[in-house]
């Protein structure tokens, strides 16, 4: 069984299901999943991470339309700032007028990022995660499908359940896809920390 790319997932979901007459609702169940990627926090991992520019009309910028969620915001100064993130109310309350100046918060509402102050012409750069790119063409693929093909299968099979109606190896998915999937935070880890442990920080106060 290949996984390499789109068309060879739809067929090996078929083959799963043993359902031959499914061409036309696979692509549905592999869209279910990719949506329940974007939204679970247990996908969260490094491969989802981006960089984007933000240029600003005033104090606010469009976010990509690929937007998840931010992880940092930098102020392009020199040197640079990283902005500290506002909650709604509180960045409205501490910004009651639009100045301009080096920014040091940001907030998101709707579809855009504001900082405060107003950076003027200066970019800010924002790491951030993306959505999961969407598989349209029988060749496409992406970091999801070339290394955690399981994820992709058993997740597609899963959303095939309200269609199929009652089926004895739904529970047997669901295990294996909860196994596939649980192993994505533990590959993250490894990489993004190298296997060094994670010191913890302890704040200690002298009276």
């Amino acid at each position: 069984m290949s996984l390499s790319n789109y068309g060879e997932l739809k067929t090996s979901v078929a083959s799963l299901l043993n359902r031959e007459d499914l061409t036309a609702v696979i692509p549905d169940f592999v869209k279910i999943l990719e949506a329940q990627v974007n939204r679970d926090v247990k996908f969260r991992c490094r491969s989802m991470e981006t960089t984007a520019t933000l240029t600003f009309t005033g104090n606010a910028a469009t976010l990509p339309t690929d937007f998840i969620e931010a992880r940092t915001i930098v102020y392009n100064s020199s040197p640079t700032k990283r902005l500290e993130f506002l909650s709604l109310s509180s960045f409205y309350d501490t910004f009651t007028s639009v100045g301009s100046g080096n920014s040091v918060n940001f907030t998101i509402t709707g579809n855009n990022v504001l900082v405060g102050p107003s950076p003027g012409a200066t970019t800010c750069t924002m790491t951030y995660y993306q959505k999961l790119p969407t598989l349209v063409n029988d060749t496409d693929a992406n970091w999801l499908l070339t290394n955690h093909p399981d994820v992709y299968l058993y997740g597609s099979c899963i959303a095939s359940a309200p269609y199929l109606g009652e089926d004895s190896r739904l529970q047997t998915w669901f295990g294996l896809f909860d196994r596939a999937s649980g192993a994505i935070a533990g590959d993250d880890a490894r990489g993004r920390y190298s296997g060094a442990p994670v010191a913890p920080k302890v704040s200690v106060t002298v009276v």
